[in-house]
């Protein structure tokens, strides 16, 4: 049963009033078949372009070359596409020459998997099924419409998408659709990174994105696009497992979160030592970030996720004992920024104590450290170089100096200080330090 919201039906008769066929399709079927909810709805339709336009006061040509407009309509953004055939795919990625038709069946025939090339008629609420989609459903099958080499010939970007959908929805690949895919991996090259970048961002928002990273792997997308989690093979750890893992149990409507996880140890094949006392990864922190960074960066990320994700990982190896002070943690709050990194971090090791475990663990360190931090946090104490009682401007004017690096030498000692001791966070004990000091490490004598 397929249920859809009544301005769909309505936007639906103004086209079947014209005397054009309209149909649902794409994702808003296939998910309204699984019984999941949507709130976005793509059209085909057997109205031409200029016949769409005709009909309403505003049409967005949004992607008129190939038959594309967006309608405003009771607010609504709907797209609706002409049934069309499509010629070949020089760029693998747009059809070279389009042609329109009057014929649905011929227009779901150039779609890429079976469950999508699948139409609803919201009026008659007819379904048109012709390569059986909805068997795919039933039987949790990702297939490609027609000979997978062709489809995966035409746009290479399809094998992340077979590989995408099936994380999300927990179908297993048609075994040939698959061996297509392995066939062709290397095509995936030629596509736009930032096409590639965004099925791998929506891949990670499925239920357990190892799925999709493990059919990476056995295709050999894996070694095309992020190479460096293959590199556990030349060391006897298996870290690739445990990244997975990891990342399975990080949040998952929390991206940084998500990726952190996938790389926070990604550098321990580069950091492996054998030692008397057994094997060691030292630096694969600073390192792992380096490499999440670049990772990032090479998918073209945008600058803020990649710098949230490199700083999670860079910090994620923080070793918290009870035997920390509270000048100690307000000093480890001061470095990572804040509360709200302090508690990706947290997440982040349960995430990573998860994927050791292989189920959900709450580290009771964990646990002390969230507590010790709100304890400390109820006071207010100063965190940040703004938060200090004085400025440069009162160092300059108090001490007689000059602007230089020195008054920035007094302010990063002042920030210590204060650190250490909030109580000295006062006009008077800051300007009283910020003397001595300049007088017996800077030399500053002014008296």
């Amino acid at each position: 049963m397929i249920s859809v919201p009544r301005d769909v039906v309505e936007f639906s008769r103004v086209f079947r009033d014209a005397g054009y066929e309209l149909y649902l399709v794409g994702g808003a079927v296939r998910d309204a078949l699984m019984g999941h909810g949507r709130s976005d709805y793509d059209f085909a339709t057997s109205a031409l372009p200029d016949e769409v336009s005709a009909l309403f006061r505003r049409v967005i040509p949004t992607g008129i070359r190939h038959g594309t407009v967006t309608i405003p309509f009771k607010g609504h953004l709907f797209e609706v596409t002409t049934y069309r055939i499509d010629g070949d795919y020089s760029d693998s990625r747009h059809p070279d020459t389009v042609t329109y038709t009057r014929s649905l069946p011929e227009d779901l025939a150039r779609r890429d998997f079976t469950i999508n090339a699948i139409a609803f008629d919201p009026v008659t609420r007819r379904i048109v099924d012709p390569h059986d989609g909805r068997g795919d459903i039933r039987r949790g099958i990702i297939r490609t419409v027609g000979d997978p080499k062709d489809r995966f010939g035409e746009d290479a970007l399809r094998i992340i998408r077979a590989v995408r959908f099936s994380a999300q929805l927990e179908f297993d690949v048609d075994r040939e659709t698959l061996a297509a895919a392995g066939s062709a991996a290397p095509t995936v090259s030629r596509v736009a990174v930032e096409r590639v970048s965004a099925e791998l961002r929506r891949m990670m928002e499925a239920p357990r994105p190892s799925r999709g990273w493990l059919l990476l792997e056995s295709t050999g997308l894996l070694e095309i696009l992020l190479p460096e989690l293959l590199e556990d093979r030349s060391i006897p750890v298996a870290v690739f497992p445990h990244l997975l893992a990891s990342c399975d149990c990080a949040p998952r409507e929390h991206e940084v979160l998500r990726w952190a996880a996938l790389l926070h140890d990604v550098a321990k094949p580069r950091c492996y030592r054998e030692a008397d006392r057994g094997v060691s990864f030292l630096g694969h922190d600073e390192l792992s970030a380096e490499i999440a960074r670049d990772v990032l960066t090479r998918l073209r990320f945008p600058g803020k996720t990649i710098e949230a994700v490199s700083h999670l990982v860079r910090h994620h190896m923080f070793g918290y004992t009870s035997q920390w002070s509270d000048a100690a943690i307000r000093r480890f709050l001061a470095r990572l920024g804040g509360r709200d990194r302090l508690y990706d971090l947290t997440a982040l090791a349960r995430a990573d104590a998860c994927g050791k475990r292989g189920t959900p663990f709450d580290p009771p360190t964990i646990r002390e450290l969230e507590q010790r931090v709100e304890a400390l946090l109820s006071t207010s104490p100063p965190l940040e170089k703004r938060d200090l009682a004085i400025g440069g401007r009162d160092i300059m004017t108090e001490l007689g100096m000059s602007p230089g690096p020195s008054v920035g030498v007094i302010i990063d000692e002042l920030y210590g200080a204060v650190l250490d001791d909030p109580s000295l966070n006062t006009r008077e004990r800051l300007l009283e330090i910020a003397r001595r000091f300049a007088r017996d490490r800077l030399n500053l004598d002014r008296s």
